[in-house]
């Protein structure tokens, strides 16, 4: 049986909770409407607690072999088309071009590139959608084959860390780079692309140290590359060979960045970021999202308990409860963003932010909650377990 105290815990618990998320909400609202706060708001949007695995937790020491990226620097048509021609006679499984040829230049040199693309079926162009417009290679450039893929890796424009990844657009029915490049090695099937119109949370293996690299240049200079035959090709822009810090042509944030708040700048070229898409599909080592109706709900659960708990301790002794608190928080602080980081590991990704600011805030409202029973016990004769 259970005793008219305890169903008293409960309904407040309850009710506080419900307070929690009605004020949290509230604030919410305020914080993301208010120009003022625009400074503050842009400062933490794109900031995740889960930046902290791959900034300072996760470690790769080894080398994906099976994926190769050639360095194209400011190289002319005629050298790109010689490359290509190189790589070829290696037989790699595919090869992707991320780079765009958007006008003929010179007559010679551009008929020998438009051969080039024109000569074999594994290679995969590319081009991006700016606004409603898709940018394309010139009409001269066009191949007989269907092997295109959009490069886009950040639809919103912004500078933001780059953290999903769309494999198809479905109202384009457009693929992806990367997706294309998968399809046409053969890691990846046509019905596998179906569950790939939803952003899904990439799952990096490392930034410039964790792929095959070679410098166009270089590539060329070598008689034979046995270690790009059967592989995955990719001719992409890695920066100057001086390495400047500061050259941020196609580069941009993502979780790997050493400082996870208050970047400075981009850390990987986007070369690089089609790289690790193509090696999470071709190996199918996918991060699992928890879907967010579960998270709110997992919210609301935690916070429950929390409440609870929290309830119990301040009817024993309000001057305790006022002394704990931030050890509390400080405590539900690390747990849950240990327990987060915990299940990345896993490759389960859990958005933990609404979990741990709303059990962290529901501790704050005991005392609102209290002000609330006061007023409603006058009023009403409210019965309530912490004013019995």
């Amino acid at each position: 049986m259970i005793s008219e105290q305890t169903k008293l815990l409960w309904r407040d618990s309850f009710l506080c909770t419900l307070l929690t998320f009605i004020v949290s909400g509230i604030l919410l609202f305020v914080f993301l409407n208010i120009s003022v706060l625009d400074p503050f708001y842009k400062a933490f949007k794109d900031f995740r607690f889960t930046d902290i695995y791959y900034s300072k937790i996760y470690t790769n020491n080894s080398v994906e072999k099976d994926i190769i990226i050639v360095n194209i620097k400011q190289s002319d048509r005629f050298t790109i088309a010689q490359a290509i021609e190189k790589v070829q006679q290696q037989n790699p499984k595919a090869i992707g071009i991320d780079a765009i040829f958007k006008e003929q230049k010179n007559t010679f040199t551009d008929s020998i590139l438009k051969a080039v693309l024109n000569k074999y079926d594994n290679i995969i162009t590319a081009y991006y959608f700016e606004g409603d417009s898709l940018i394309t290679n010139h009409n001269y450039f066009k191949t007989n084959n269907e092997n295109q893929g959009f490069i886009n890796v950040n639809f919103n424009n912004e500078d933001k860390v780059i953290r999903d990844f769309l494999g198809i657009k479905k109202t384009e029915n457009k693929l992806s780079f990367a997706t294309q490049v998968a399809l046409k090695a053969g890691k990846l099937s046509k019905k596998d692309v179906e569950t790939l119109s939803e952003g899904i949370p990439i799952n990096y293996f490392g930034n410039l140290d964790a792929f095959l690299t070679f410098d166009i240049d270089e590539l060329l200079d070598l008689e034979t590359i046995p270690s790009i035959t059967n592989a995955i090709v990719l001719f992409g822009y890695l920066g100057t060979p001086t390495g400047n810090a500061f050259d941020i042509e196609d580069k941009h944030f993502t979780p790997l960045n050493e400082t996870f708040v208050g970047k400075s700048t981009p850390d990987m070229f986007g070369v690089l970021i089609h790289a690790n898409i193509i090696k999470m599909l071709t190996t199918n080592n996918f991060i699992s999202k928890v879907p967010k109706t579960i998270v709110y709900l997992l919210a609301f659960i935690c916070t429950f308990f929390i409440v609870m708990l929290a309830i119990k301790l301040y009817k024993k002794s309000e001057l305790l409860y006022d002394i704990i608190i931030k050890l509390i928080q400080l405590i539900i602080s690390i747990t849950l963003l240990y327990l987060a980081l915990l299940l990345l590991r896993q490759n389960i990704y859990i958005y933990i932010t609404p979990i741990l600011v709303l059990t962290i805030f529901s501790l704050e409202m005991i005392d609102f909650y209290v002000y609330l029973l006061d007023f409603l016990k006058k009023r009403f004769k409210w019965q309530s377990y912490l004013l019995n």
